[in-house]
């Protein structure tokens, strides 16, 4: 099965058919909402060059190249909603492929200068690369003929994800180097997961198997972090369990790097957190090699 690592490195490395000969790009700012004015012209551009082929030919397919292999869109709705989830932080490895050829298609890029076209018009969010690796690999999902819809996999709001598709880390010494972990950020009262940025940060992240670490954590393992890093239990960033994870994060894009993970502990230090209504869904304080942050995650195996 794809990783998670190997699944962003589809994005770090990813073709683009073109009539000129294929070109490599890389899809890894973040982006989180509404498109970009550009990207809007590129939508409705292509959109309506599909209306008119429609409008002479019912059976009209565009055709379009996709992982290497030729691809045909047969509706309006699939095309938009491709495009949308291309340009708006959501889209799949396929979602962007299509997106990045059509925007030379349109003539609104060249392919010399399309790695900066998608630089500033395409990217991914923390959901757009976790849902999409969660419908697309571990789920049931296909490109384009079983894509997902309003709140499935990049769009699934972050609660449902962990409540209802992982099952609950109970214990950090229960980790699994060869499973894969989802990480859920909580609310600063560390009482719910928070579904989806508003008024409180939403974050989900995604463990890479078989990259982990017990305790041996050592000087500038974390790139010159230092002990003076504490959480607010006190806990230093070294000797703590670690994983590899995997995220589209502000500032950084798509990045992988170690996370530090210590269960919070309730007052007397005798027993650990439990988010309320959730029982098995834990509060771990886990520090983010990505930021150089301690946050508060619940964490699930999928």
């Amino acid at each position: 099965m794809t990783t998670p690592l190997e699944y962003a490195n589809q994005y770090r490395s990813l073709t683009v058919g073109l009539s000129e000969g294929p070109v490599t790009i890389s899809i890894d700012q973040y982006l989180s909402g509404k498109w970009t004015n550009e990207a809007d012209h590129l939508i409705d551009a292509s959109v309506a060059d599909f209306q008119k082929q429609k409008k002479k030919d019912p059976s009209f397919q565009l055709t379009v190249t996709v992982n290497g292999q030729p691809a045909g869109i047969d509706n309006e709705k699939l095309l938009r909603r491709i495009l949308h989830y291309a340009f708006e932080g959501k889209g799949s490895p396929e979602d962007c492929q299509v997106g990045a050829q059509l925007a030379v298609l349109q003539g609104r890029t060249t392919r010399a200068d399309l790695q900066s076209y998608c630089n500033k018009n395409m990217g991914l969010d923390c959901n757009g690369f976790v849902g999409n690796y969660l419908w697309y690999v571990t789920g049931t999902g296909s490109w384009p003929d079983k894509m997902p819809v309003e709140n499935q996999g990049s769009n699934a709001l972050i609660d449902d994800i962990l409540l209802n598709e992982t099952d609950p880390l109970s214990d950090v010494d229960l980790i699994t180097p060869s499973k894969t972990y989802v990480f859920g950020l909580l609310d600063p009262s560390n009482r719910h997961i928070v579904a989806k940025d508003g008024a409180e940060h939403a974050h989900i992240v995604i463990s890479e198997p078989n990259k982990f670490t017990k305790n041996s954590f050592v000087f500038n393992s974390f790139g010159g972090f230092t002990t003076g890093n504490l959480d607010s239990q006190g806990n230093s960033v070294y000797n703590h369990t670690g994983l590899i994870c995997v995220e589209s994060t502000s500032k950084k894009g798509l990045i992988d790097s170690w996370y530090a993970i210590v269960p919070v502990m309730g007052k007397g230090g005798k027993k650990q957190l439990e988010l309320p209504h959730h029982p098995g869904f834990k509060v771990f304080s886990v520090f983010r090699g990505s930021k150089g942050e301690w946050l508060t995650f619940t964490i699930g195996s999928i």
